[in-house]
This record gives C-alpha cells, sequence and structure tokens, in this order.
C-alpha cells in the first residue's frame, strides 16, 4: 500500500502560481509523518541563487558527477540538472531551525514543464540532493531529530497542471523511487501543545592542557541537557496517560469536562473546546552525593538561565508517544538553533583575558509565526533586531507574506543587562572565594546567578580562571 500524504488546498494554489515562472522552481516539503501517512503544512520554495553561485556549484558538481551543468542567471533554472544542490542542502538547515518539534522536511518539490520521473538523469539528481540535504541534516542531531522515514519528491507540471508525488529511501541507499498517493484537502487539524522549560544549571569546565573551544564547551551542555529532557516525565493537562492513547482522545475528555463545568455553574456555553494542551516536564533527582565523591579540577564554568517557549504541532490521531517525542525534540531543536546561530555570529571567538571575570552570551530569542492553517513557525531575533527581519527571513526562506500581528514575539523577553551586573557587582567576591573550596585543594569560583525575571533563554559564560 503506497503512503498517502495530505496537504491543504491552498498549496495547489501556491504550485500554479509558480507554473507561471520560466524554467524550473525547486523548493521544500515541510510536515510531519506518521507511519505511512504524511500532513504537508507548507511548500517553501528555495530561492535561486545567483549567476556567481550557481557557477560556483556547477564546478564542484561536475567534479562530484562527471555530469556537465550549464550556468544560469539569477532568476531561471532551465533544467532539473542546472539546480544547484548546496543551495538546497543550506535553505533545509535554515528552514529546520524554524520548524516545531516533529515537523521535518519530508523531501523537495519541483515546478517544471516536463515531467521528472521520465528522465532518470533528473531523478538521480534529486536523489542526491535528497541524500545530500540528510547527510547535512542528521549531522547535527539535535536539528534533525529521529526523522528517519522515506524522503518525498512532488513535481507539478506547468504546462499540463497535473502533479505526480514518489518517495525514496535515500537514508538505506536503497534508492527504489515508490508511488505516493497525494491529496489535497480542505483542512488538517492539528493539535497544539505549550510548554516552558526554567533553565538555570552550572556546567564545570574541567581544566585541560589545550583550551577547549566555545563550540565544544556548548556540544557538552547540549548532550548533557539532552540526557536530562530526554528522561523526563511528561504530564499533559497534569495527567500522564498511557503512550498508545491519541491526542484526540485526550482533548475529547477534557472538552467534556469543560462542558459539564460550564453547565454546572449554569452557563451556556454548547461551543466548549480544549484548543492548547499544557505541558508539564518533571525531571529526574540528580545523585548529588554520588557527583561530589568524583570531583574534577576546574578552570571555568557556564550557568545556562533562562525560560525558553515551546510550542508543538501534532496531526489529529498523534498518540501520547509522539506528542512527548515531539515535544522533547522542539525544546532540544531550539536550544541547539540559537546556540548554533550564535556561534555563527561571533566574529572571533572570546576567550577572555585575566582581568575579565565574566562574559555574557545572548543567543537570539524566539519568536513565534502563525501561519493560516493554524500552525506556528519559529525565528530567532538577536538583541536589537525587530519584526522586519522576521518579515525578510519568512520571505527569503519561506517565500509568504503576513501581517505583523501574526507575529508573536514577547513570549521571551530581552534580556536586562543592568540587572545582571548590578547582581555581579553586589555580589562580594572575595566572600565567594572563602567558601568554595574544593578537595584538589585549587580555588574554583564562578558567579551564582539568582532572583533574575527575564523569559529569555541566556547562556551565560562565567570565565574565572584559577589562581595557582
Amino acid at each position: 500500500m503506497p503512503r498517502t500524504t495530505f496537504a491543504n488546498d491552498n498549496l495547489l494554489d501556491y504550485l500554479n502560481t509558480l507554473a507561471n515562472r520560466q524554467g524550473y522552481t525547486i523548493g521544500l516539503i515541510l510536515g510531519q509523518s506518521c507511519a505511512q501517512k504524511d500532513f504537508v503544512i507548507h511548500l517553501a520554495r528555495t530561492s535561486p541563487p545567483s549567476k556567481k553561485d550557481v557557477i560556483e556549484e556547477s564546478v564542484i558538481s561536475s567534479a562530484l558527477n562527471n555530469i556537465s551543468q550549464e550556468s544560469v542567471d539569477n532568476t531561471c533554472i532551465k533544467s532539473i540538472k542546472d539546480i544547484p544542490g548546496n543551495w538546497v542542502v543550506d535553505h533545509a538547515r535554515h528552514v529546520t531551525r524554524m520548524l516545531s518539534g516533529g515537523m521535518w522536511i519530508l523531501g523537495i518539490f519541483t515546478v517544471g514543464p516536463e515531467d521528472i520521473f521520465n528522465s532518470s538523469v533528473s531523478v538521480e539528481k534529486l536523489k542526491f540532493i535528497l541524500t545530500s540535504v540528510d547527510k547535512n541534516l542528521i549531522s547535527n542531531q539535535y536539528l534533525y531529530g529521529n526523522h528517519n522515514q522515506e524522503n518525498l519528491i512532488l513535481h507539478y507540471n506547468s504546462v499540463t497542471k497535473k502533479y505526480i508525488c514518489k518517495s525514496v529511501d535515500t537514508k538505506n541507499n536503497v534508492g527504489i523511487v515508490k508511488p505516493v498517493d497525494w491529496k489535497f484537502q480542505t483542512n488538517t487539524k492539528w493539535h497544539y501543545l505549550e510548554t516552558r522549560i526554567d533553565f538555570n544549571r552550572l556546567f564545570p569546565i574541567a581544566r585541560f592542557k589545550t583550551p577547549v573551544s566555545l563550540k565544544k564547551q556548548f556540544q557538552d551542555i547540549l548532550n548533557e541537557t539532552s540526557n536530562m529532557i530526554n528522561s523526563s516525565v511528561i504530564l499533559i493537562e497534569g495527567k500522564i496517560p498511557s503512550s498508545d492513547t491519541t491526542i484526540e482522545t485526550i482533548v475529547e475528555q477534557l472538552t467534556e469536562e469543560k462542558k459539564k463545568g460550564c453547565c454546572d455553574n449554569k452557563e451556556n456555553n454548547s461551543e466548549a473546546s480544549f484548543e492548547i494542551l499544557q505541558v508539564s516536564l518533571y525531571f529526574p533527582c540528580e545523585r548529588t552525593l554520588e557527583k561530589q565523591a568524583n570531583s574534577i579540577e576546574c578552570g571555568a564554568s557556564m550557568r545556562l538561565v533562562g525560560q525558553l517557549v515551546s510550542r508543538t504541532f501534532v496531526h489529529q490521531k498523534a498518540t501520547i508517544e509522539e506528542a512527548n517525542n515531539a515535544v522533547k525534540q522542539d525544546i532540544l531543536r531550539s536550544l541547539a538553533s540559537r546556540l548554533e546561530m550564535h556561534l555563527d555570529s561571533l566574529i572571533e571567538e572570546e576567550d577572555g583575558s585575566p582581568e575579565e571575570t565574566i562574559i555574557v552570551h545572548e543567543p537570539p530569542r524566539r519568536v513565534f509565526i502563525k501561519l493560516p492553517r493554524n500552525v506556528t513557525l519559529s525565528d530567532y531575533l538577536f538583541p536589537g533586531e525587530g519584526t522586519e527581519e522576521v518579515l525578510s527571513s519568512l520571505l527569503e526562506l519561506l517565500d509568504i507574506k503576513v501581517p505583523d500581528d501574526f507575529i508573536q514575539k514577547d513570549l521571551e523577553l530581552q534580556f536586562d543587562h543592568s540587572e545582571f551586573y548590578c547582581h555581579y557587582q553586589d555580589t562580594k567576591t572575595s566572600d565567594i572565594i572563602n567558601n568554595q573550596k574544593h578537595i584538589t585543594g585549587k580555588r574554583n569560583i564562578f558567579i551564582f546567578i539568582t532572583g533574575l525575571s527575564f523569559a529569555l533563554i541566556i547562556l551565560i559564560v562565567a570565565i574565572i580562571f584559577n589562581q595557582i
């Protein structure tokens, strides 16, 4: 039985608009999968690169595939073999950051005047691009998640206005193209889960002969945070349902309870419904005594402080297990995206100076963008950036325009540096030094941040070198 893929009718209208362009268009299929079904939330066109970028890509691709490539201008891709694969890979990496947990790059779509599946050269080119996208994303497990299903290839013929979709298993290098039953429908129902995670964790950095890079330190934080998140117990509306129970069943039960409560209160509310499911994560207690017995010599420490807002959407028939996995993935994907973007923004790594006792790293905060289909995507704003940057990213990466009121940017607030430094200056460092002694005999101190009331994930790096 072939896979079945559902997409909203407005995406068919979008394909029609792309059919008016000359040459070929390529883009990404975004959505969620379960078993033999896919639910598409958006088709994101990959913006054509400049002529210079295409020429450089052509040289690389020709060397790998021994296929001659023609350079194209910045508005038209003349054939499938001219599609710059690296451009699509980079597009997929940026778009994945914008997806909530449980959502993935499901595949790629093309729009053009020929039936690409009649050409083995075209099919091999698209399979090569899909494989490259998978390899790039899977290199970052927190960004990629647990996506292990077949990839989709959708083609829309710009002349006949007909479409055909097939799937290919690039992960296992099978390469067999299978038929897919793609269906456009009026609306897809989604269940909406929300949670907030408060971080205030210390990460000691062991003293090494060779300094450890900031990227490696961030990766260690992600690894430890991942262990914590994945070992957590998730409550949905204060309950722990069976893993095979569907979210729809939980929503129906809550809706009935809400209606009953309205009736008991003699309120006329026959349309009572439950739209947002509140999620809570409970983490296992650390074995503090066991950890204290293993002392390490530290040269510095990091403290992760702030609040991360998570919004996740799952399809109508999703189980509790699928929803729990999506929530956990969303938290880790959001944290990984911020740290990766923050590293990319640094001109040079900050190693600190002898007189510098603390460095504050402020990764971008998360904002949410509501799509017309009642699903939200994410974007990230650095300090000083506003909605104009979000609108620009949406147009460049997703090829969509939304009103300003579709952007919710106040759930995670900007960090008040003055509040932090005032707190730090009020701390008597000499008293802390006298009270912080490790059994190694070396003095290791850190700034313990308390009383900060901001709703933004902040990475505070306390670089305090030992005085031996």
